[in-house]
């Protein structure tokens, strides 16, 4: 970039590195706070060490960045090519001779290296901090378990509610437990003492080893019954409350990960396919033999085959690789604003993405919606966003250097 234009690209670089920097803290701002929403909803209010919650909001940063880049990518060429606009300069370069396909060359090359840098992030680093993050989420879960003992302690475990006296070490006295999981049936379990011990690390799964324990429950037609025992044993599951943290979604998953899975299901969803079109066809012939009706035969295709797993990891697949390409294809929808006269052209840049974020977030989340319902490749609703405003954006872009 020299001679003539060196200048113009130097500038226009500077505004869209400077507005990039705000608009990425804008949202990473906003996405920080719900991030950290979530985990105080799972391990602050724990009381875990100031050192385990800064490690659990790093490892979390890169699921929302895959956002951030795009939509900051978008706000920055908008606030720039706005701002350019307002003060003139688009006009007076315009004036020189210079065409404004000069002002989107860098701006469209910087794009590319934060479509790099997106990329690099969902492929590389989100699959690595998702493990580490999944790592200490357990740790702190064992160390912290959900199950908390003290003097006087209630828990409530799903439909389930533990009372109990006084607590050493495992070993609780007086223990009372009420079981409400069914709606036509109670049960209150009593015990002079119990131990707690934790019987599966990965799904928070306790153990009561119960001392004497007495049930009363209800039979049916409500009538109580009482029922004792030397000893019991009893499990209090929390992994609905936790989650399984030992399953891996598809979108903490790399590009070859996710190609091998898709490889995976693709063969039965195949063999799948073959056993449907063999009865589609067996169904056409009987239809030309009048033995069947066509709307038997319409029926039928609505059944097309549809493998959950095949399109979600397809669908995750292609996200990397489609909100990466947003950060560069979203910017056509704000080059019309080199061919307007714009007052408060910040600002009016600054709402024009506000806007596109939006639409392209609820077309992406709308398309998500639809995977499942469609016999249609996941990869052509993921792109659909992409290519519905990147193909507006040209569009009026074309009209607007016609007129």
């Amino acid at each position: 970039m020299t001679g003539r234009y060196a200048l113009v690209y130097r500038h226009v670089s500077r505004e869209y590195l400077l507005s990039f920097f705000v608009a990425f803290l804008f949202f990473f701002f906003i996405f920080f706070i719900n991030q950290i929403l979530l985990l105080a909803q799972k391990i602050l209010i724990k009381q875990v060490d100031y050192p385990s919650v800064f490690k659990a909001i790093l490892y979390s940063i890169p699921q929302f960045l895959l956002f951030t880049f795009p939509f900051s990518s978008l706000t920055a060429s908008s606030m720039t090519l706005g701002d350019l606009g307002e003060h003139r300069e688009i006009l007076a370069l315009r004036c020189t001779g210079i065409s404004p396909v000069r002002l989107y060359l860098p701006i469209l090359l910087l794009s590319l290296v934060i479509t790099a840098a997106t990329f690099v992030t969902a492929d590389r680093i989100l699959p690595v901090s998702s493990a580490r993050y999944r790592q200490l989420y357990i740790s702190l879960m064992q160390d912290l378990p959900t199950l908390e003992l003290v003097d006087g302690g209630i828990n409530t475990i799903g439909d389930k509610t533990l009372i109990n006296r006084s607590v050493e070490e495992n070993r609780v006295d007086e223990l009372i437990l009420f079981d409400s999981s069914s709606r036509e049936e109670g049960k209150v379990l009593t015990a002079p003492s119990a131990t707690v011990t934790l019987d599966d690390q990965l799904n928070f799964v306790y153990l009561l080893d119960l001392d004497r324990p007495q049930i009363l429950y209800t039979r049916s037609g409500g009538e109580w019954a009482l029922a004792h025992a030397e000893r019991a044993r009893l499990f209090l599951d929390f992994s609905k409350q936790v989650g399984s943290l030992g399953t891996v979604l598809p979108s903490q998953l790399s590009t070859k990960q996710l190609k091998e899975e898709i490889a995976r299901y693709r063969i039965g969803f195949d063999e799948e396919m073959g056993r449907y079109n063999k009865t589609l066809s067996a169904l056409q012939d009987e239809v030309r033999a009048g033995t069947k009706s066509k709307a038997d035969l319409k029926e039928f295709k609505k059944e097309k085959p549809i493998n959950f797993y095949l399109q979600y990891y397809t669908a995750e697949l292609h996200k990397k690789y489609a909100l990466s390409t947003a950060c560069t294809i979203l910017l056509f929808l704000t080059f019309v604003l080199a061919h307007l006269r714009l007052r408060h052209g910040k600002l009016i840049g600054f709402g024009l993405s506000m806007i596109v974020a939006v639409i392209y977030w609820y077309l992406l989340f709308f398309a998500q919606l639809q995977i499942f319902s469609h016999p249609v490749s996941a990869a052509l609703f993921i792109w659909a966003p992409n290519i519905i405003l990147g193909t507006l954006g040209l569009l009026l872009l074309f009209i607007l250097r016609r007129s």
